[in-house]
């Protein structure tokens, strides 16, 4: 007797057309052209990137809005009431709606802060700006508006991404021993080559990107059906985890942790998931094996490592986190099997995130200790990151006690409300350069060097408070399409960890881009034709 058809099996086929095309390549060039375009080398690197950006997402918008809109007049109604199961494309969703309060603040901020035409473009000769003014907030809205609507997951999408991703990852390696093979070394001074690497440019723009690769390479090892893809995934996180330890930048590992934390819990009841999860940090334990074995190659012959890249790099560390956490990975891959992949109660995920949460508690609880408490203490090597004061984080404490002070005493009513203007850190900032010049030797700063409080001096409160209600929206809507979509849970772990890092880092075209082209695939996920057939969904 034939098996019933169910509403999903009848359910009308979603056509693939142009604007899906035109979705698709436009994430491929984002992932591909895009981070290893440059014109002039580094010197070059973050306006090439601002204007790359600006071009490609320019005329996928364009394309996609005009077919758009011919479609809305001339669409075939039949056919679009059977695709009714469907998300439409014209209903908005509240990360829509935050993102529009986001970029309303930003033009209100941008009309009444004096310089228009600087917090509109955020370019500037004397490195005032860093390209972040309200078009590249509008052209970051078109992105989102373009994937959010019209992706069509096609495996070769994420091959091309893994293409991209692994390319920069690996020439970050190369370009941190010294090896040159495109010239980008080429007529530079040693002090310019010390602090530039691949095609993105400093090491903090490196981290930031490979906090966007790592999580979503992690996602798709996870889930995965196609072994090949399985293959790909890991040898790229290999890859990436060696770029993210080159990077030498803190706030990578800050992103990290916050990757590995909340995929623990977000997957803890699902063992093959779980499995797979292990087997992805014993891959970037082997990529930090072979990093050091290409190390002791090099003879040492490198840009140095910070303290944490200096414990990764470490055999006998690297050698028990691979050890440890392969054995897990097999551990979980049997159990599923003697389970026949049966999830686990759900008090499991109750007790991995208290676990957490306790652990995080005692280290906010030391911090609290050491920086209010116990103030005189000398502290060296990690110990130095729970006592907070300007000298923290590379004197990232300075920046952010300066940007409450600015917001707080130098601000009147309306700009603690709407900010001084998209990318204008520089200018409210510059009483305080003085200071900055004899305390650390620095000139001057373009920015907070945390996303959170740069947004509260440059858009004000309501604009921060829009952009966490961004970031929170499309959080909780990848949430809501877990059971749904493996999309949503490569796109949940991709902006938890980015949001993350953004606490010691700032907004800059070459990365922010990619971060919101995962925020819309999140939201893509309300589009069921997304969930793809090799990728597998699961109950969390």
């Amino acid at each position: 007797m034939a098996k019933p058809k169910t509403p999903k099996d009848t359910a009308p086929k979603l056509r693939f057309t142009v604007r899906h095309a035109l979705a698709d390549l436009y994430v491929i060039l984002m992932f591909t052209f895009f981070p290893l375009w440059l014109s002039n080398q580094y010197a070059s690197a973050r306006r090439d990137k601002f204007w790359a950006f600006l071009i490609i997402t320019c005329v996928a918008g364009l394309s996609v809005g005009i077919i758009s809109v011919v479609d809305y007049f001339t669409k075939d109604n039949a056919y679009s009431k059977k695709l009714s199961i469907y998300r439409d494309p014209f209903k908005l969703n509240p990360v829509d709606i935050a993102f529009f309060s986001f970029v309303g603040i930003s033009l209100i901020s941008t009309l009444v802060s004096g310089r228009i035409g600087h917090c509109f473009m955020g370019l500037s000769q004397s490195s005032s700006g860093r390209n972040m003014g309200l078009i590249t907030i509008l052209m970051l809205l078109v992105s989102y508006l373009v994937i959010s609507r019209f992706f069509y997951f096609k495996k070769y999408v994420f091959y091309a991404i893994f293409l991209g991703i692994t390319v920069v990852s690996l020439l970050a390696v190369l370009h941190y021993y010294y090896i040159d093979p495109f010239g980008h070394f080429r007529g530079y001074d040693a002090k310019t080559i010390e602090n530039f690497s691949t095609t993105l440019g400093n090491k903090n723009y490196l981290s930031a990107f490979i906090c966007v690769a790592l999580p979503f390479s992690v996602g798709v090892a996870m889930t995965t059906k196609d072994r090949i893809m399985l293959i790909v995934a890991n040898v790229s996180i290999a890859i990436q985890f060696m770029g993210l330890l080159v990077a030498t930048s803190d706030g990578g590992f800050l992103g990290l942790a916050a990757l590995l934390l909340v995929t623990a819990i977000v997957v803890a009841r699902k063992p093959r998931i779980l499995s797979r999860f292990f087997l992805s940090v014993s891959v970037m334990a082997a990529g930090a094996v072979l990093l050091r074995l290409f190390d002791l190659i090099m003879g040492g012959k490198s840009k140095g490592y910070s303290s944490f890249s200096a414990l990764f790099m470490s055999l006998p560390t690297s050698l028990v986190l691979l050890i440890v956490f392969g054995a897990l990975a097999v551990l979980f891959s049997f159990i599923a099997k003697k389970r026949n992949d049966e999830y686990f109660p759900k008090y499991v995920t109750c007790i991995v995130g208290s676990v957490i949460a306790l652990g995080l508690l005692g280290l906010l609880a030391l911090m609290v200790y050491f920086t209010f408490i116990n103030t005189t203490q000398p502290l060296t090597g990690f110990m130095r990151f729970f006592r907070f004061n300007e000298t923290w984080g590379t004197h990232r404490g300075f920046f952010w006690i300066k940007s409450l002070e600015i917001w707080w005493n130098d601000l009147n009513i309306w700009q603690k409300l709407f900010g001084t203007g998209p990318d204008t850190f520089y200018f409210a900032f510059e009483p305080y350069c003085s200071e900055l010049l004899t305390k650390f030797n620095e000139t001057s700063t373009n920015a907070a060097h945390n996303v959170y409080l740069n947004y509260l001096v440059t858009q004000g409160a309501l604009g921060l408070l829009s952009y966490l209600a961004l970031i929170g929206t499309s959080v909780y809507m990848s949430v809501k399409q877990l059971k749904n979509s493996p999309i949503a849970l490569i796109s949940l772990i991709v902006v938890v960890t980015y949001i993350t890092q953004d606490i010691v880092n700032i907004a800059n075209p070459i990365n922010t881009p990619l971060f919101f082209i995962f925020i819309a695939l999140g939201v893509s996920t309300l589009l069921k034709a997304n969930s793809s057939t090799h990728l597998e969904t699961a109950k969390y």
